[in-house]
């Protein structure tokens, strides 16, 4: 009986590279700008879709964490696309917390139009995602309703990720469900967020909010760092706007 080595190198000889350990290399990550989320995760994976997701109506820091995301990119130079399909984008809040709005592409959503809030969406972030030239691409879908959500198909999740794992770019969806699922290189769950506030206590106009405290569960990542031990760790964002939705 041939050993197993002779067998191996007869294989080798026929298939080169068929019996070699495929290791997938680590993506490179663009900084959320929030210290201990980036300690956790290393940052928003490129070549991939990333999920970040929260009840609907609850303050969670997803739009928090959007900006400050937003902000490192632009900094950067970095040009981002924003789809926005509850028309809830505060340009003045964003641009407050750093954003340079001159490299912002802000796609609205509304009513209005032909196409359902939701369709828009979908519609707009394929044109980019098919077109290129954007570090990040953002969908905010966080007040589309949770049903419509997940009437969306598996096949137009894995379509998505699939055009975005060729890109030097990171295609982030705001979600109210982890519709993603397997198709995301990256899964964040949000939980509600606490304020945090500075002055004095007891006179409610004189306090300012300081930070604001946030529940993040690590739900799917492919990046090599290893995050199995991370569960809910908080991070604190300081500007002062931070979003309530």
């Amino acid at each position: 009986m041939a050993s197993l080595a002779v067998i191996r190198a007869q294989v080798e000889s026929r298939l080169p590279g068929a019996l070699t350990v495929y290791q997938r290399s680590a993506p490179e990550v663009f900084p959320t700008g929030i210290a201990e989320l980036d300690r956790q995760i290393g940052g928003i994976p490129q070549g991939a879709l990333t999920q970040i997701h929260a009840p609907q109506n609850i303050s969670s820091g997803k739009t928090t964490l959007l900006v400050s995301l937003m902000a490192q990119l632009t900094r950067r130079e970095q040009f981002c696309a924003l789809v926005d399909a509850g028309d809830c984008f505060d340009p003045a809040s964003a641009e407050a917390a750093g954003v340079n709005l001159a490299r912002v592409l802000w796609v609205r959503c509304g009513e209005k139009q032909r196409l359902k809030p939701l369709e828009q969406a979908f519609k707009a972030a394929d044109i980019l995602a098919q077109n290129g030239g954007f570090g990040l691409i953002a969908v905010d879908l966080g007040n589309i309703q949770e049903k419509l959500v997940r009437k969306v198909p598996l096949t137009t999740w894995f379509r998505f990720a699939r055009v975005v794992e060729k890109m030097p770019a990171a295609l982030v969806f705001l979600l109210t469900y982890p519709a993603a699922q397997s198709c995301a290189g990256l899964t964040l769950h949000l939980a509600c967020a606490g304020p945090g506030w500075r002055g004095n206590s007891k006179t409610s106009h004189a306090q300012f909010l300081s930070q604001l405290r946030c529940e993040v569960e690590i739900g799917r990542s492919r990046l090599r760092k290893p995050v199995q031990s991370v569960s809910q760790p908080r991070f604190a964002a300081t500007p002062v706007w931070a979003s309530t939705s």
